[in-house]
């Protein structure tokens, strides 16, 4: 595990067997978990109101003492749920180029090799009567 944590989108899944806190089910969408959070803080909560949402949505303002400042900060602050992937895939197809043949190739014998090079794609969609030419 590299230790980098990625934030999860509201619509993706997790599946978490053991330790679970909140979901009676192991697969749960984030959305879900962060909804049944919300809740359970409100249950606990007499004086939740609207502005208590914003923990879950577009952040609450507040003011931030961090190690990488000096003195406090002013920003938001919100809830997310993040993943730390054992190990990183690549995206799929990210920089990944399949370098495609332009001529025939006898490393690719898959390859079509055109009878005529100059045909063009008018010669190759006319219909067969329209050959008489050949």
């Amino acid at each position: 595990m590299d230790g980098q944590f990625e934030p999860l989108s509201d619509d993706e899944v997790l599946y978490v067997p053991i330790g679970r806190v909140l979901m009676s089910n192991p697969t749960f969408k984030v959305a879900e978990f962060l909804d049944a959070l919300a809740q359970a803080v409100s249950d606990r909560e007499g004086d939740w109101n609207e502005e208590n949402e914003g923990w879950f949505t577009d952040g609450l303002e507040c003011e931030a003492l961090r190690f990488s400042t000096n003195g406090w900060q002013r920003g938001k602050v919100r809830l997310r749920l993040e993943f730390s992937p054992h190990q990183r895939r690549p995206k799929a197809l990210e920089g990944r180029r399949v370098e495609k043949p332009s001529e025939y190739d006898e490393r690719y014998p898959d390859n079509y090799r055109a009878e005529r090079p100059d045909a063009r794609y008018g010669d190759v969609l006319r219909m067969p009567d329209d050959y008489s030419d050949y």
